[in-house]
């Protein structure tokens, strides 16, 4: 059966506008994400309500086209002006309900069908230049009763919505049954009447008050997160699926009446239990929460469907030793202080705040929490009755998002999560942890936070559960020149130097943020630019130069020079220098531009050194060159070491006039390092200091006679069955990726779950590359090249503190081994990498006296 199209389209005559208005702050967060991912089905509001009783297919058509009338904001659509979008409300829009039959179908095929129709209708895109972001289907399953699905855009929809759109359908059909008039309320107000209120709202005395409060609030807070159990895509991904427990009415009677003595709400009740959940995860002792607050306190906004809500970031010190019911004062402090500031929009905070943009995360929060009774109450209308039920999810925003929601049937508890991070295994961990920390709070909450009696697993990933973020304030305001006040540029872009494609498009950039002039390693976010200038500067560039660069390319390429080499490729005459040499091409990504001189360039493992610019101070650059995108064809040429260091030397890009650089590789990166180092000090670059991680000279172990070759990998293969085998015992690992960890478990794991034996992309393309160094670098023979920084992991054995891992004297100078924790790349998760950051720091320091 073909499902019928239900999203409103324009009809025969072109749809008149009858009114045009700026976007709220929510629309343009919304907007935006959708210019990151157009059709984004995370955007999208999927709802999903039950019909029992008498009812017409035609009268519920016809109730939902009086909604639409009553409503502006459902006929409403998209345009962009020059980088900015504006919100018009057009006469009329052509709805049709699709209707379903399943009444033929067996019973025991009907729900499974109800699902996978569900599951298509909620992640259908929208077009956001048409008007009417709404469709509904009517899924008929028996004759006295069906399904409705409703999908809206979230530009147009929110929570509260589903219940203004549930009375009034009810309402609305049932008096069209009775043949009477509808009793609804008036509204003295349209969505744009409040767009245009909050436009003035943010020039007002009112929006400085909240931005002094959440920048004070924010000062400094850590991005926090859940470490995930597979690799973080470098693009932010959407993919989700929700695991729920449906909880018994004497368990709501039990929170309800705990809030009630301690006299709190129960949202701050939950947010007491849920930091509490993930400060037992990750150990972390400074949580960030994101929820959603209605944005409805004016009477005038109760009946209107639109989207209000706003995003709240919730700062939570947790202190284990301190009971549950003392760290409740302290969730409820916080809640309060952020529900009295709410309105301060979630788009203008990041602007304000400027966290280092990362296209693989959300900005300020990676956890939500949501609390609330069913937006939709169960109610009688006339001959039939419309049901609340569990809706499905279109895809996610948030790496995980918690939610709980009441109804007269009891609570349900859900966790909704990405399903490219994490497996489902860990999430019902996840879920079993929370009802376990609830029931401690309900009886026993002078209980210590962390008792022993409940064990933890947190999921084995290369991420840190928390980076310190030290936020990059935003400086003035920026009133944007007219993009027409840009001169067109030439037709043949790349037959210009990269001096001259930088001064053209860096011209742009200058308009845009209001500065007299971008340099080279300018950094657009930096320099005060946010989601809406990035839009209207890609806008100009786009109309200039014919070029169509995104969001996501911006944020991957946040300099001025990554930019234009991004969006223009390399010149004509670069372009045919590099084809002189037979090396792989390197990329290289900006981690944070820094305040400072000092810049650190790491050598491959992106996803490992990520974290590093949140681990040093604000005035030190990080960056990471890799070969990730590299061709396997490109990878079985013979290559000297020395040219693969002087194409990554190409993609680092370092001025002569540069400020020290430090140079950091692990494993057999750090004899790249090293090659890189003494090629940057050779054409004049001021080296810092050079690191390696594990990283034994390469022909060392050549060297060894036979048995002691035999001995030493013995050795290590015990002592890393005695590492994971820890790691697996105390909860920081799951079983699943100890078994990956072997080449025998591995393989025993194949025979049984063969998805789960294989590897992932990031370790095909590790091993990749790790194969095509050690081969290259097999004749290698390093040079002295200044301070060399040697660490050590617990995969390298004691001795290597004496041999200096075989380094010769003139190349190790008087180097001393610093001791790492973790094993290998485990060395680079919290408690290396901070070890890391601070002899870092210390090398930068020293070098300054």
């Amino acid at each position: 059966m073909t499902q019928q199209e239900s999203q409103a389209t324009s009809s025969s005559a072109a749809p008149e506008v009858i009114g045009e208005f700026p976007c709220t702050q929510t629309q343009l967060r919304f907007w935006i994400l959708d210019q990151l991912q157009p059709g984004n089905p995370a955007l999208n509001v999927s709802v999903r309500w039950e019909i029992r009783g008498s009812f017409k297919a035609s009268t519920i058509e016809a109730a939902f086209r009086k909604i639409i009338q009553r409503h502006e904001i459902l006929r409403t659509r998209f345009v962009e002006r020059e980088g900015n979008p504006y919100q018009q409300v057009l006469d009329a829009v052509d709805f049709k309900l699709s209707v379903i039959d399943l009444r033929s179908m067996p019973p025991e095929q009907r729900e499974q069908r109800i699902l996978s129709i569900g599951e298509e209708t909620a992640s259908a895109p929208f077009d956001l230049t048409r008007g009417g972001l709404f469709r509904v289907a009517l899924l008929m399953v028996e004759n006295n009763r069906a399904f409705l699905l409703i999908t809206a855009h979230h530009t147009c929809f929110d929570g509260s919505s589903i219940r203004v759109m549930g009375r009034e359908l009810g309402e609305i059909a049932s008096a069209m049954e009775a043949g009477r008039a509808p009793v609804l309320p008036d509204l003295s107000l349209q969505y744009g009447d409040f767009a245009l209120w909050q436009h003035e709202y943010l020039s007002s005395y009112g929006f400085e008050t909240e931005q002094s409060f959440w920048t004070e609030t924010l000062a400094g807070a850590p991005y926090f997160e859940v470490p995930s159990d597979h690799p973080r895509p470098a693009i932010r991904t959407t993919s989700g699926n929700i695991i729920s427990v449906a909880k018994s009415v004497e368990f709501g009677e039990r929170i309800e009446a705990a809030a009630r003595d301690h006299k709190v709400s129960l949202f701050a009740y939950g947010v007491a239990v849920l930091s509490t959940v993930l400060h037992r995860l990750t150990g972390a002792d400074d949580i960030l929460l994101g929820t959603q607050i209605a944005g409805r306190e004016q009477s005038d906004l109760e009946p209107m469907i639109g989207v209000f809500i706003n995003n709240l970031v919730l700062r939570l010190p947790v202190r284990p030793n301190v009971s549950f019911e003392d760290h409740l004062k302290t969730a409820t402090k916080v809640v309060s202080a952020a529900v009295d500031h709410h309105r301060m929009p979630f788009n203008k905070l990041v602007e304000v705040i400027n966290p280092a943009r990362d296209p693989s995360r959300t900005p300020l929060i990676s956890v939500n929490f949501n609390l609330s009774k069913a937006f939709m109450e169960d109610r009688h209308y006339g001959d039939f009755e419309l049901i609340s039920a569990a809706s499905q999810s279109p895809g996610v925003v948030y790496d995980i998002g918690f939610g709980m929601v009441g109804r007269p049937s009891g609570w349900r508890m859900s966790i909704e999560y990405n399903t490219d991070l994490f497996d489902p295994s860990t999430i019902e961990h996840i879920l079993q942890l929370w009802q376990d920390v609830y029931e401690q709070a309900l009886s026993a909450p002078f209980e210590p936070l962390s008792p022993d009696s409940i064990g933890e697993q947190t999921p084995a990933s290369a991420t840190p559960s928390i980076v310190d973020s030290s936020a990059v304030p935003l400086s003035g305001s920026h009133a944007t020149a007219p993009v027409d006040a840009i001169p067109p540029g030439p037709e043949n872009m790349a037959a210009l130097s990269s001096a001259d494609r930088m001064r053209l498009v860096g011209e742009i950039w200058a308009k845009v943020l209001d500065v007299e002039k971008v340099g080279p390693e300018g950094d657009f976010f930096s320099l005060g630019g946010h989601s809406l200038l990035a839009l209207r500067m890609l806008s100009a560039v786009r109309e200039r130069y014919g070029v169509k660069p995104d969001l996501a390319l911006l944020f991957r390429h946040s300099t001025l020079r990554s930019f234009t080499e991004a969006v223009m490729g390399p010149a004509e005459a670069e372009v045919r220098a590099q084809a002189k040499t037979a090396a792989p091409a390197w990329e290289r990504n900006s981690y944070k531009q820094g305040t400072g001189r000092c810049a650190i360039y790491t050598i491959n493992h992106p996803f490992l050194y990520y974290h590093l610019a949140n681990r040093l101070s604000d005035d030190i650059s990080v960056y990471n060159v890799n070969m990730f995108g590299a061709a396997e064809a490109e990878m079985a040429a013979e290559v000297t070491l020395e040219d693969i260091a002087a194409s990554a030397i190409r993609a680092m890009d370092i001025r002569p006039d540069a400020g020290p650089v430090g140079i950091i590789g692990l494993c057999v990166n750090g004899s790249v390092a090293l090659e890189v180092a003494r090629q940057l000090r050779q054409s004049g670059v001021t080296v810092a200091f050079t690191a390696a991680i594990d990283s034994w000279e390469p022909g060392y172990f050549r060297t060894l006679p036979w048995l002691n070759k035999r001995l030493w990998i013995a050795e290590r293969r015990i002592k890393r069955l005695a590492y994971f085998v820890r790691k697996l015992l105390s909860g920081r690992m799951r079983p699943t990726t100890f078994l990956k960890e072997f080449r025998v478990t591995r393989w025993l794991l194949g025979m049984f779950s063969p998805d789960r034996a294989k590897a992932s992309a990031e370790e095909k393309t590790n091993s990749r590359i790790t194969e095509f160094l050690v081969r290259s670098a097999r004749n290698f023979k390093a040079q002295p090249v200044g301070d060399f920084l040697i660490f050590r992991s617990e995969a390298s054995p004691v001795r290597a503190r004496k041999l200096l891992f075989g380094w010769n004297v003139d190349v190790a100078g008087k180097s001393s081994v610093i001791d790492l924790e973790g094993w290998h790349e485990d060395s680079l998760t919290v408690g290396g990498m901070r070890r890391l950051a601070s002899v870092i720091e210390e090398r930068f320091a020293h070098g300054k006296h």
